[in-house]
C-alpha cells in the first residue's frame, strides 16, 4: 500500500532511486502519508521514534554507522524545530541527514490553525539544501527532490531539508507500485572511474541524434569543434555563446513556428548560461530529449527544458575529451539538418532590425558587440555575424538596466579594441548616468533604436493594446548625449548610410547614433516572418 498523493509517491520512489534506504519515522497525522508509504517499502529499513529531538540524533548516529544517508520524517509545527540540534551536528560533521517535514498548506500558516509555523528555510545556514516541495506541480517537485538527494553526498556531504505541505485528506492509501520517476544523476569529472566512463559512453551509443546546445559564455573550448565534426554532434549556439563553429547560431530563422519532434535530439548536452530563442525552448520542452546532460563547473542542477537526467560536474574539456576519444559517430543526417541555410527576413527599406543587420555585417574583426536586453539582443540573433566578434549581454537576469554602464566598464578595460553597443530607448534612458562613463571611452560606438516605447511588448499577446505597459515617452537622447558624443540622428533610409559610416569609423571619440523608427514596425515584420515560416 502507498499514499494516493503523487508527491509522496514521487518522494519515496526517488529516495529508493538515490539509495536512501534507511528512515527514522516520527508519529503525526500530517506526515502520515509519508510515514505509511515508507513503512510499506521492503527496500527501506524503518525505525520508529516518538521524540523528534531524539529521532534526529538516532538518525545521525545511524547515518554515521552506515556511512550512508538516513531520512528522519516529522509532522508539522514544533516537531520540526526539535530536529535543530541534530541538524546542526550533522552539518558540522558533514553527515548526510535527510530531513523530511510535513506541513500545512501555505495559506493556513499564521491563521490560528493547529501545528503551524513558517517551516521553509527553518534551518537557515545549517543545511546544504532546503526546499518547499509543491504538492501540485509534478515537474517542480521532481526537480527539487532530486536536487536535495543529490546534495546529501555532494562533495563533502551534509544535511538537507525537504518541506512538504500536504492538504487533506491524507489518509488515503492505494494498492499500487511506486510509479516510475525521472532520476537526475550527477557525475563528477574528478571522481569518475572507468565504470562510470563506460556507462556514459554506453548511454550515448543508443542515442544517435545528438545536440550540444551552448548557452551564453565567453568562449567555448576549441575541442568542441573537432568533437562535433568527427562524432556528428549538431552544435547550436546563438551569438551570445561566442561559438563561431556552431552548425546553427540563429535557430529562430531555421525552426518553424511549431517545429516537430524530428528537430529534437535523443541526447541533449548543454553548457553555459542563457538561451534566448523561444522557438528552441518550445521545441525542447514540447518534444523533450530522451536524455539531457548539463555540464556545470560547480555541479548546479539546471533543468531548463524539464528533461534533465544528468549533471556533469567539472571542467567541460574533461567531458569533451571523453566523448571525442570514445563516442561512436552519431546521426549525420540529423546534424546536417541543423546546418541548413536560415530563412531570410522580409525585405524592408527602413526598420530597426534592418539597421541592426547592416551594422552587424560591417563590424570589424576583433571588435566586441554589446547587446541591450529585450528587442536589441533578439534582433541581433536574426542576422549573421562576421568572424572574430566577441558578443556579450547582461543575460544573467535579463534586466534592461545598466547596459550602457556595463559596456563602458568593458570598453575602458580594453582601449585597444572597438566596442559596439546596440540598445533600445527604454534601456538607455534607464541608464542615463552610464552616458557619463561612456563618454570617457573613445573606442565605444552606440546604436540607439528609439521607437518611442518598449517595442518588445508588441510581440506579446494582448500587450500592444495597453500603452501604459509599452511606456511611450516622446523623448530623444540628443539633449543628453549631444555634448558628450559624436552624434547623429536618423529617421529614414537615405540618412542611414552616413550614420553607419560614422559608427564604423575609427575617430578617437565616442559615437552615438539615434535611429528613430516607427512604433510596432519591427514587431509587424517579425509577425509576418513567423507566420510564413
Amino acid at each position: 500500500m502507498i499514499s494516493e498523493k503523487p508527491v509522496v509517491q514521487e518522494l519515496v520512489a526517488l529516495m529508493l532511486a538515490h539509495g536512501v534506504t534507511r528512515a527514522v519515522l516520527c508519529p503525526g497525522s500530517r506526515n502520515s502519508p509519508i510515514v505509511a508509504t515508507l513503512a510499506e517499502q521492503p527496500g527501506i529499513e524503518c525505525r520508529s521514534v516518538t521524540d523528534e529531538r531524539s529521532a534526529g540524533f538516532v538518525a545521525l548516529g545511524w547515518a554515521q554507522q552506515a556511512q550512508a544517508p538516513v531520512a528522519v520524517v516529522v509532522t508539522s509545527g514544533s516537531a520540526v524545530l526539535n530536529l535543530h540540534p541534530a541538524v546542526a551536528e550533522a552539518f558540522y560533521r558533514k553527515t548526510p541527514l535527510l530531513v523530511i517535514s510535513a506541513d500545512r498548506p501555505e495559506a493556513w500558516i499564521g491563521q490560528n490553525d493547529g501545528q503551524t509555523l513558517p517551516q521553509p528555510g527553518v534551518f537557515n545556514t545549517l543545511v546544504r539544501f532546503s526546499a518547499q516541495v509543491p504538492e501540485d506541480d509534478a515537474w517542480h517537485a521532481n526537480r527539487l527532490i532530486n536536487e536535495a538527494l543529490l546534495e546529501l553526498r555532494h562533495r563533502s556531504g551534509g544535511p538537507v531539508h525537504l518541506n512538504l505541505p500536504l492538504s487533506e485528506p491524507f489518509f488515503g492509501m492505494v494498492e499500487a507500485e511506486l510509479p516510475p520517476v525521472r532520476v537526475i544523476q550527477r557525475t563528477e569529472a574528478t571522481r569518475m572511474n572507468a565504470d562510470e566512463e563506460e556507462a556514459l559512453l554506453d548511454e550515448i551509443a543508443v542515442l544517435p541524434r545528438r545536440m550540444i546546445l551552448l548557452g551564453q559564455q565567453e568562449m567555448p573550448s576549441p575541442l568542441l569543434a573537432k568533437l562535433a565534426a568527427e562524432k556528428q554532434f549538431a552544435v547550436v549556439g546563438e551569438h551570445i555563446a561566442n561559438a563561431p563553429f556552431a552548425d546553427c547560431c540563429r535557430p529562430d530563422t531555421l525552426l518553424g513556428a511549431t517545429p516537430d519532434a524530428s528537430w529534437s535530439p535523443d541526447l541533449l548536452i548543454t553548457c553555459g548560461g542563457d538561451v534566448i530563442s523561444k522557438r528552441l525552448k518550445k521545441l525542447l520542452r514540447t518534444h523533450p530529449p530522451k536524455a539531457h546532460w548539463h555540464i556545470s563547473a560547480d555541479g548546479e542542477v539546471v533543468d531548463s527544458f524539464c528533461a534533465l537526467t544528468r549533471v556533469l560536474e567539472g571542467d567541460a574539456d574533461e567531458f569533451w575529451d571523453l566523448l571525442e576519444a570514445f563516442a561512436e559517430e552519431g546521426d549525420a543526417d540529423y546534424r546536417t539538418r541543423w546546418q541548413a541555410a536560415p530563412t531570410p527576413l522580409p525585405e524592408h527599406e527602413y526598420s530597426g532590425m534592418k539597421l541592426v543587420g547592416e551594422l552587424l555585417a560591417g563590424l570589424p574583426e576583433g571588435s566586441v558587440l554589446h547587446l541591450g536586453n529585450s528587442s536589441a539582443v533578439r534582433y541581433a540573433q536574426l542576422f549573421p555575424l562576421p568572424q572574430g566578434i566577441r558578443v556579450t549581454c547582461n543575460r544573467g537576469v535579463n534586466g534592461i538596466e545598466g547596459s550602457v554602464s556595463t559596456a563602458a566598464g568593458y570598453a575602458m578595460a580594453e582601449p585597444e579594441r572597438l566596442h559596439f553597443l546596440i540598445i533600445g530607448d527604454l534601456s538607455i534612458f534607464y541608464d542615463l548616468n552610464g552616458l557619463l562613463q561612456a563618454q570617457q571611452c573613445p573606442n565605444l560606438r552606440i546604436l540607439l533604436l528609439n521607437n518611442n516605447e518598449g517595442g518588445i511588448f508588441h510581440t506579446l499577446p494582448g500587450m500592444s493594446d495597453c500603452p501604459a505597459i509599452r511606456a511611450p515617452h516622446g523623448e530623444s537622447i540628443m539633449g543628453w548625449a549631444g555634448s558628450l558624443f559624436e552624434c547623429a540622428q536618423v529617421a529614414s533610409a537615405p540618412q542611414w548610410p552616413q550614420a553607419l559610416e560614422l559608427l564604423l569609423s575609427d575617430i578617437a571619440k565616442p559615437v552615438l547614433v539615434e535611429a528613430c523608427t516607427e512604433a510596432g514596425q519591427d514587431a509587424a515584420i517579425l509577425k509576418e516572418f513567423y507566420q510564413n515560416n
